[in-house]
């Protein structure tokens, strides 16, 4: 048995795994209507299982060099965010909290097993996420207010933008007003 393989500390520990993530999935807020403990519950030992399978895979290439930021969600509906990352969260507290679970490992056995897990959890995260969000009706609103607004912007001059915003003041000039340019005034005759 590899010593940096997580597949047994998961398979040994899922119980508490799954039980902590549902404790800790109950208590944060729903962020919509679809993120309730009891929609997400059924979800959950599936994709213990997905990150168990993908905690073997080597990492994909960029990967080590991306963040370890979680997947993130354009318009903040998307119940998955909260599931993974609480899946994430519980996986960790239980295999931190069990005194033998890593005991046997060195140092940096220790430190490729948890890389290894957190990266599959990200990249489990960051699929399932994306699928949701590709057919969020919301995140198209967001895209497509977002290039109208883009759009307005750029065919609009700064002068033009900077006097339909009321502010009258450049950029550039730290707080300075623009200085209009004198206009002749034409008298008759």
């Amino acid at each position: 048995m590899n010593p940096g393989d997580p597949r047994p500390l998961i398979d040994r520990h899922a119980a508490r795994i799954l039980t902590r993530w549902r404790e800790q999935l109950r208590s944060l807020p729903p962020s919509s209507a679809l993120a309730t403990p009891e929609l997400l519950g059924p979800l959950m030992a599936p994709a213990l299982a997905r990150v168990r399978h993908e905690s073997v895979q080597p990492p994909l290439p960029g990967e080590e060099l991306r963040g370890t930021e979680p997947s993130e969600c354009r318009c903040g509906l998307n119940p998955l965010v909260a599931l993974y990352l609480t899946g994430e969260c519980a996986t960790f507290d239980v295999l931190w909290a069990q005194p033998e679970a890593l005991a046997t490992l060195s140092p940096r056995d220790r430190e490729t097993l948890c890389s290894s897990l957190r990266a599959a959890w990200r990249r489990v995260a960051a699929e399932e996420i994306a699928v949701f969000c590709s057919l969020c009706r919301r995140g198209a609103e967001l895209e497509t207010a977002s290039l109208a607004r883009r759009a307005a912007a750029s065919e609009r001059s700064p002068r033009a933008a900077l006097s339909a915003s009321g502010r009258g003041v450049s950029p550039s000039s730290r707080g300075k007003p623009w200085a209009t340019p004198p206009q002749s005034v034409e008298t008759p005759g």
